[in-house]
């Protein structure tokens, strides 16, 4: 597909250990994604939402189909719920 510029947020980020990067990834959907990262560590696992819901959002449009397709995106960011007081 090309390279994509992936952001993480929150409990995700700390997970990951890091804000974003910039990957060359062959997927055509959020799940396949969420799989090919996972062969780049385990600390990926975190996107399966075992844990807590993981939300996501391509090109800054939340996503809530994990066979959405991220074909031609720029950004796909990963991030928990938030809650506000």
């Amino acid at each position: 597909m090309g390279k994509v510029r992936l952001k993480y947020f929150s409990r995700i980020r700390e997970t990951i250990g890091k804000t974003s990067e910039l990957v060359e990834i062959k997927s055509k959907n959020i799940e396949e994604l969420i799989e090919e990262l996972q062969s780049m560590g385990e600390q990926y696992s975190v996107l399966q939402g075992r844990d807590f819901i993981v939300y996501s959002a391509v090109d800054q449009n939340m996503v809530t189909d994990v066979k959405t397709s991220i074909e031609g995106a720029t950004e796909i960011a990963f991030f928990p719920p938030m809650t506000g007081g």
